[in-house]
């Protein structure tokens, strides 16, 4: 059996391999987070077909709408190569959070009653809201952390447009 050295190659440090693998998470947060923008845009879309009520209709169908340019502002970021290795190891706490907000959108999916289907996007809209904070923190100082904090703005927006509806009914 022959041995072969690799002598000019130097291995990467621990916090080097880290930051990759840190990196290639927040990556895929970012990924998961365009989607999931997506996904909610189509259930707010679908429920919105099925309602009856106007006022949810006419939610429902704005925000799903809004969904959709909060995915191209997320996929802007990704496709200008922001750095991602800033993140540490924080990029393990946005995967748990990106977690939650998924779990949100299955249950507006389920659900069947209007009102059911407005307080599960409420709450899909604040953990939302929770997660871009969770961004922006971690992006002070760098440009998009300001885009971060205006998706927090608007998805806080957005559950209060929910909340007033549902006051409403």
């Amino acid at each position: 059996m022959e041995m072969r050295f690799n002598y000019g190659v130097q291995s990467k440090s621990k916090k080097e391999r880290e930051m990759d693998v840190t990196s290639r998470r927040v990556v895929n947060a970012l990924k998961t987070a365009i989607r999931r923008e997506e996904r909610t845009s189509a259930a707010y879309t679908s429920k919105a077909k099925k309602t009856r009520n106007p006022a949810a209709k006419k939610v429902l169908e704005s925000l799903a709408k809004q969904e959709i340019g909060h995915a191209n502002k997320l996929l802007k970021v990704l496709n200008r190569g922001a750095d991602l290795t800033i993140l540490g190891k924080k990029g393990r706490e946005l995967a748990a959070e990106i977690k939650v907000v998924n779990d949100d959108i299955r249950e507006i999916e389920n659900a069947e009653e209007v009102v059911k289907v407005l307080r599960k996007a409420s709450k899909a809209e604040e953990n939302s809201a929770r997660f871009y904070r969770s961004m922006e923190k971690i992006y002070k100082g760098i440009d998009v952390a300001d885009l971060f904090g205006r998706l927090a703005e608007e998805e806080d927006k957005h559950k209060d447009r929910l909340e007033t509806v549902l006051a409403r009914m």
